[in-house]
């Protein structure tokens, strides 16, 4: 049985979810609506695992702007992102075993090869493809991001965060080592690669470079951990996570920061405000293949 199909069968969401369709002049495949559908599903089971423990779960980026513009995904994007203060985050890291299969919890720790700054919640009954990373032996299963949220100063932000992204592009360069076919900017990175990495010892610095400040008073917070975005637009005020708000997402809701009209206004401007055409697409570069379990395609494909 295929996680579709369990999804059906388990009443998670109907067999109509997965027709494709055009969504604000923007075709949704069925291989999408599956990878839509899976991350519904690995959102509900780290509600479910967060509940439990009392850890407060909040959606984040294109997740939040989703649900307060669609009421479900983004009709161009491929992927959820969550967070969580700093203290549930490092809870949840030892809740691994909390999940139980086909869910994954991806950590450095769970997986010795992965050298992402953050976590994920996998479905191991599927494959996510991302070319620069397919030698990487970490679980490849379609994904949910979980970040923390960190306490700042801004006297130090910036001098803080360009060690972090330092220490992220050398594990990102490590991780591509033995990627076939290597673009230029693969070779590139590579070959800036320091003669000894350890992606363990380069986890505990960029956690603990973001905890500086975690026992102080302090105004504003960031997702030090994650560097997609231009500095500027990942400083917000404390209070934007006092709480949580729950709001239409498909069959079910999503949590949502209290002040999430504010972030989505750092993030993104006028939020309310549809992209061009032809810009509506993922920038990911990432391909799925939902029914496959990761292990089976991956011996198939690229662990030969």
């Amino acid at each position: 049985m295929t996680e579709s199909e369990r999804i059906i069968k388990e009443g998670i969401l109907p067999e109509s979810f997965f027709r494709e369709e055009t969504i604000c002049d923007t075709f949704v495949s069925s291989t999408l609506k599956k990878v839509w559908a899976i991350s519904i599903d690995l959102y509900l089971e780290l509600r479910r695992v967060c509940e439990k423990h009392h850890l407060r779960l909040f959606s984040d980026g294109g997740t939040t702007l989703g649900a307060v513009r669609h009421k479900g995904f983004i009709p161009w994007d491929d992927d959820m992102d969550f967070c969580l203060l700093r203290e549930d985050y490092d809870k949840l890291l030892t809740l691994k075993d909390e999940f139980s299969f086909p869910y994954f919890l991806l950590t450095p720790q769970t997986n010795e090869e992965f050298g992402y700054s953050f976590i994920r919640l996998c479905n191991s009954n599927s494959t996510l493809i991302h070319r620069p990373f397919v030698n990487a032996k970490y679980n490849h299963g379609v994904c949910i991001d979980i970040f923390p949220i960190d306490k700042i100063q801004l006297q130090d932000y910036l001098e803080i965060r360009n060690k972090i992204k330092e220490l992220i592009y050398i594990n990102s360069a490590y991780m591509r080592r033995n990627v076939p076919e290597p673009t230029p900017r693969d070779l590139e990175m590579i070959s800036k690669l320091p003669s000894q990495v350890s992606l363990q010892d380069n986890w505990k610095e960029i956690n603990r470079l973001a905890k500086t400040h975690k026992d102080e008073e302090c105004e504003y917070v960031s997702l030090l951990a994650s560097v997609q975005y231009s500095p500027e637009n990942k400083i917000w005020p404390k209070k934007i996570f006092d709480a949580s708000v729950e709001l239409p997402f498909y069959n079910y809701t999503m949590l949502v920061p209290i002040g999430y009209k504010r972030q989505l206004e750092i993030y993104f401007g006028d939020y309310m405000k549809f992209p061009p055409v032809e810009v509506r697409n993922t920038w990911h570069s990432i391909e799925y293949a939902p029914d496959v379990p990761f292990e089976k395609y991956y011996k198939e494909h690229f662990w030969k």
